[in-house]
């Protein structure tokens, strides 16, 4: 039974001689493996990273861009009020005939630009007999009056504006102050 070996016969160290051992082997495999995964990962990483940086940069010029193209619209809307204007400048108001002309023209462009402001969603806060409120309002100054009510608007100095519910300038008014005793 020479010719037989047993599995007792075999040593150890004839097998790490004649073949990679099964646990080193799997060991090189896996960090090879594992090598390649954090590679693709990497990779992965710098593609989104370039994805995102480039999403960045497109977003900004879109915004350029619309806030250029709102910029535009507005002043395409505004400009036949300039052009109003200026022909109110070329009337003669030396005669009786081309101050009504100058009156009648004012009034048309002051609508034309109120028709501009609607267009645009832009309120006017006009608070005459209202209650005095510090989010709309800006006191100018107070005034001693038997006509209003403590704490109501007397006067209103100048109109308020707002855009979409935001205030883009407060009314300025005069208010009703508290009578002395």
């Amino acid at each position: 039974m020479k010719d037989k070996e047993t599995s007792e016969d075999i040593k150890l160290s004839d097998i790490g001689e004649t073949e990679e051992s099964p646990i080193e082997s799997n060991d090189s495999n896996n960090i090879d493996e594992l090598q390649k995964q954090a590679d693709e990962n990497w990779d992965k990483v710098l593609r989104l990273q370039a994805e995102i940086d480039n999403l960045r940069k497109r977003t900004i010029k879109d915004i350029e861009n619309t806030n250029k193209s709102s910029i535009e619209r507005v002043f395409r809307e505004i400009l036949p009020v300039l052009d109003s204007f200026e022909l109110g400048v070329l009337v003669d108001t030396s005669t009786k005939e081309g101050v009504e002309t100058f009156i009648q023209g004012q009034n048309a462009t002051f609508k034309l630009l109120q028709s501009v402001l609607e267009k645009f969603s832009i309120e006017t806060i006009n608070p005459e007999n209202m209650k005095y409120d510090a989010e709309l309002h800006e006191v100018m100054s107070m005034q001693d009056t038997d006509q209003v009510e403590h704490g109501y608007i007397v006067q209103v100095v100048q109109k308020g504006y707002r855009l979409n519910q935001r205030l883009l300038r407060p009314a300025r008014v005069i208010v009703a102050s508290e009578k002395e005793k």
